[in-house]
Protein backbone atom coordinates (compact mmCIF):
# COMPACT_ATOMS: atom_id res chain seq x y z
CA UNK A 1 0.00 0.00 0.00
CA UNK A 2 2.88 2.44 1.06
CA UNK A 3 4.78 0.91 -2.28
CA UNK A 4 2.06 2.38 -3.91
CA UNK A 5 1.12 5.26 -2.19
CA UNK A 6 4.67 6.63 -3.26
CA UNK A 7 4.59 5.46 -6.55
CA UNK A 8 1.05 7.60 -7.05
CA UNK A 9 3.50 10.90 -5.17
CA UNK A 10 6.14 10.27 -7.78
CA UNK A 11 3.40 10.49 -10.97
CA UNK A 12 1.90 13.61 -9.46
CA UNK A 13 5.11 15.08 -9.22
CA UNK A 14 6.48 14.44 -12.64
CA UNK A 15 2.79 16.00 -13.89
CA UNK A 16 3.16 18.98 -11.74
CA UNK A 17 6.94 19.41 -13.06
CA UNK A 18 5.77 18.75 -16.82
CA UNK A 19 3.13 21.20 -16.10
CA UNK A 20 5.30 23.70 -14.63
CA UNK A 21 7.57 23.43 -17.27
CA UNK A 22 5.13 23.77 -20.13
CA UNK A 23 3.50 27.31 -18.12
CA UNK A 24 6.69 28.59 -17.24
CA UNK A 25 8.92 31.57 -18.63
CA UNK A 26 9.89 30.00 -22.13
CA UNK A 27 13.13 27.78 -21.86
CA UNK A 28 16.96 29.11 -23.12
CA UNK A 29 18.53 26.21 -25.50
CA UNK A 30 22.07 25.54 -25.05
CA UNK A 31 24.86 24.79 -27.25
CA UNK A 32 27.18 22.03 -25.72
CA UNK A 33 30.95 21.58 -26.68
CA UNK A 34 32.83 19.36 -24.81
CA UNK A 35 30.79 19.54 -21.57
CA UNK A 36 30.45 23.20 -21.51
CA UNK A 37 27.14 25.36 -21.97
CA UNK A 38 26.76 28.24 -24.31
CA UNK A 39 23.80 29.85 -24.89
CA UNK A 40 21.81 29.60 -28.66
CA UNK A 41 21.91 33.84 -28.64
CA UNK A 42 22.76 36.46 -27.07
CA UNK A 43 21.25 40.12 -26.92
CA UNK A 44 23.57 42.58 -27.35
CA UNK A 45 22.62 46.60 -27.62
CA UNK A 46 19.25 45.06 -27.97
CA UNK A 47 19.27 43.20 -31.14
CA UNK A 48 19.34 39.05 -30.86
CA UNK A 49 22.26 37.58 -31.86
CA UNK A 50 22.33 33.82 -33.15
CA UNK A 51 24.71 30.96 -32.87
CA UNK A 52 26.67 30.75 -35.88
CA UNK A 53 29.16 28.02 -34.58
CA UNK A 54 31.13 26.41 -31.73
CA UNK A 55 34.69 25.73 -31.33
CA UNK A 56 37.50 25.03 -28.51
CA UNK A 57 41.12 27.08 -28.02
CA UNK A 58 43.57 24.15 -27.64
CA UNK A 59 46.77 25.11 -26.75
CA UNK A 60 50.12 23.20 -27.42
CA UNK A 61 50.47 19.92 -29.14
CA UNK A 62 48.66 18.29 -26.64
CA UNK A 63 45.89 19.88 -27.23
CA UNK A 64 44.82 21.43 -23.81
CA UNK A 65 41.41 22.87 -23.80
CA UNK A 66 41.39 26.39 -22.77
CA UNK A 67 38.51 27.75 -23.56
CA UNK A 68 35.24 26.70 -25.55
CA UNK A 69 33.34 29.23 -26.89
CA UNK A 70 31.21 30.67 -29.62
CA UNK A 71 30.44 33.00 -32.20
CA UNK A 72 27.23 35.21 -32.46
CA UNK A 73 25.96 36.83 -35.26
CA UNK A 74 22.79 39.15 -36.81
CA UNK A 75 23.00 37.38 -39.93
CA UNK A 76 24.66 33.90 -40.00
CA UNK A 77 27.70 33.10 -42.04
CA UNK A 78 30.23 30.91 -42.92
CA UNK A 79 32.65 32.80 -45.14
CA UNK A 80 35.29 34.53 -41.94
CA UNK A 81 36.69 37.40 -43.95
CA UNK A 82 32.88 38.76 -44.74
CA UNK A 83 32.36 38.54 -40.67
CA UNK A 84 34.97 40.05 -39.83
CA UNK A 85 34.05 43.53 -42.33
CA UNK A 86 30.40 43.70 -41.78
CA UNK A 87 28.87 46.72 -39.80
CA UNK A 88 26.51 43.84 -38.06
CA UNK A 89 26.79 43.39 -34.10
CA UNK A 90 28.82 39.85 -32.84
CA UNK A 91 30.03 38.64 -29.78
CA UNK A 92 32.15 36.11 -29.08
CA UNK A 93 31.64 34.38 -25.44
CA UNK A 94 33.93 32.73 -23.53
CA UNK A 95 33.63 30.04 -20.54
CA UNK A 96 37.20 28.65 -19.34
CA UNK A 97 38.28 25.07 -19.06
CA UNK A 98 41.32 26.15 -17.20
CA UNK A 99 42.51 28.63 -15.20
CA UNK A 100 44.17 31.22 -17.40
CA UNK A 101 46.21 34.03 -15.77
CA UNK A 102 46.12 37.99 -17.24
CA UNK A 103 49.47 37.77 -18.30
CA UNK A 104 48.72 34.59 -20.84
CA UNK A 105 45.59 36.16 -22.05
CA UNK A 106 47.03 39.52 -22.93
CA UNK A 107 50.20 37.46 -24.49
CA UNK A 108 47.65 35.32 -26.61
CA UNK A 109 45.76 39.09 -27.99
CA UNK A 110 49.22 40.42 -28.98
CA UNK A 111 50.26 37.47 -30.75
CA UNK A 112 46.96 36.68 -32.36
CA UNK A 113 46.77 40.07 -33.15
CA UNK A 114 50.23 40.67 -34.83
CA UNK A 115 49.63 37.08 -37.23
CA UNK A 116 46.06 38.68 -38.36
CA UNK A 117 45.80 42.52 -38.47
CA UNK A 118 45.27 42.93 -42.00
CA UNK A 119 44.71 47.37 -42.13
CA UNK A 120 45.41 50.37 -40.17
CA UNK A 121 47.73 47.68 -37.43
CA UNK A 122 50.15 50.23 -36.09
CA UNK A 123 47.15 52.67 -35.89
CA UNK A 124 45.21 50.58 -33.80
CA UNK A 125 48.46 48.87 -31.50
CA UNK A 126 47.80 51.15 -28.94
CA UNK A 127 44.09 49.35 -28.21
CA UNK A 128 45.83 46.21 -27.92
CA UNK A 129 47.58 47.68 -24.97
CA UNK A 130 44.38 49.24 -23.83
CA UNK A 131 42.72 45.55 -24.34
CA UNK A 132 45.75 44.15 -22.18
CA UNK A 133 45.48 46.02 -19.71
CA UNK A 134 41.34 44.73 -18.88
CA UNK A 135 42.56 40.93 -18.67
CA UNK A 136 42.13 39.39 -15.25
CA UNK A 137 42.78 36.15 -13.89
CA UNK A 138 39.96 33.64 -15.38
CA UNK A 139 39.51 30.95 -13.43
CA UNK A 140 37.69 27.60 -14.70
CA UNK A 141 33.79 28.19 -15.13
CA UNK A 142 34.31 31.94 -15.38
CA UNK A 143 32.71 33.19 -18.72
CA UNK A 144 34.26 36.28 -20.69
CA UNK A 145 32.36 37.82 -23.12
CA UNK A 146 33.86 40.17 -26.72
CA UNK A 147 30.83 42.22 -28.44
CA UNK A 148 32.12 43.59 -31.54
CA UNK A 149 29.57 46.88 -32.38
CA UNK A 150 30.14 49.43 -35.46
CA UNK A 151 31.76 51.89 -33.52
CA UNK A 152 33.84 49.64 -30.64
CA UNK A 153 34.36 46.57 -28.63
CA UNK A 154 33.41 46.57 -25.44
CA UNK A 155 34.77 43.61 -23.07
CA UNK A 156 32.76 41.89 -20.33
CA UNK A 157 34.74 39.53 -17.58
CA UNK A 158 32.06 37.19 -15.47
CA UNK A 159 29.03 39.30 -16.59
CA UNK A 160 30.29 42.65 -15.69
CA UNK A 161 31.25 45.41 -18.30
CA UNK A 162 35.03 45.99 -17.62
CA UNK A 163 35.90 48.80 -20.51
CA UNK A 164 35.06 49.51 -24.27
CA UNK A 165 38.06 50.26 -26.60
CA UNK A 166 38.52 51.37 -30.49
CA UNK A 167 36.36 52.16 -33.32
CA UNK A 168 34.83 50.25 -36.13
CA UNK A 169 38.60 49.41 -37.46
CA UNK A 170 39.64 47.85 -34.37
CA UNK A 171 36.32 45.75 -34.08
CA UNK A 172 36.95 44.23 -37.47
CA UNK A 173 40.55 43.48 -36.71
CA UNK A 174 40.16 42.33 -32.98
CA UNK A 175 37.65 39.79 -34.12
CA UNK A 176 40.62 38.07 -36.69
CA UNK A 177 42.27 36.90 -33.09
CA UNK A 178 39.72 33.90 -33.36
CA UNK A 179 38.73 33.76 -37.37
CA UNK A 180 41.37 35.45 -39.19
CA UNK A 181 44.21 33.58 -41.37
CA UNK A 182 46.48 32.41 -38.31
CA UNK A 183 43.75 31.90 -35.62
CA UNK A 184 45.40 29.97 -32.39
CA UNK A 185 44.22 27.11 -33.43
CA UNK A 186 42.49 25.07 -37.19
CA UNK A 187 39.86 23.52 -35.25
CA UNK A 188 38.28 27.25 -33.16
CA UNK A 189 38.00 29.46 -36.17
CA UNK A 190 36.34 26.34 -38.25
CA UNK A 191 33.66 25.74 -35.49
CA UNK A 192 33.15 29.13 -34.80
CA UNK A 193 32.41 30.11 -38.81
CA UNK A 194 29.84 27.28 -39.02
CA UNK A 195 32.23 23.99 -39.65
CA UNK A 196 30.72 22.59 -36.44
CA UNK A 197 27.66 22.64 -34.18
Amino acid sequence: MMTHGKTGKRVLLGVCAVATLSLGAPRVSAAEISGMKLPDQVTVEGKTLKLNGTGLRQATILKINVYAAGLYLENLSKDAEAIANSDQSKSIEMVFMRDVSAKQMADAFQEGFEKNCVADCARLKPDIGKLQGLMKDMKKGDAMAYHFLPDRVEVLIRGQKVGSIGDKGFSQQLIRCWIGKNPPNAGLKEGLVGGKK
